[in-house]
């Protein structure tokens, strides 16, 4: 079961990735609740919070530096990686690169990912935005 539930994650990384987020009606259940802060509960706003990261990071990528699974619960230590193309936290395109940390918790529920925790490096994105060249 943890491996199948690894893969799923990594599923989802790479549908995130190629902006595939059709992909999100197979494997992120319906009402998943995401626990970050000023987001809405369901795939359907799962979705648009990507579509807009994408928007402002066209080509993000989330690499996966360790994985780790116990019973439902799979942990990811990542990065978020692009360059600043649209609009981002209010911030116009720069055209920067950003590189920052993010610790994901993704709670598993009949093949589907069903909750989501984050600790993002959120500071060291923004600096790298706004900060001197």
């Amino acid at each position: 079961m943890t491996e199948s539930n690894k893969a799923l994650v990594r599923r989802f990384f790479t549908a995130v990735e190629e902006g595939a987020f059709d992909v999100f009606d197979e494997i992120v259940a319906e009402h998943y609740d995401d626990h970050l802060p000023g987001t809405s509960p369901g795939r359907e706003s799962l979705k648009t919070y990507f579509r807009g990261l994408r928007s402002a990071f066209p080509d993000l990528r989330l690499p996966i530096s360790q994985m780790v699974a116990e019973g439902d619960r799979v942990a990811v230590l990542n990065a978020v990686q692009g360059t600043h193309r649209g609009e981002f936290l209010g911030i116009a395109p720069t055209g920067r690169s950003v590189d920052a940390s993010a610790f994901q918790l993704y709670r598993i529920q009949d093949g589907r990912l069903a909750e989501h925790w984050e600790v993002a490096d959120f500071a060291t994105l923004q600096r790298q935005l706004t900060g001197p060249a």
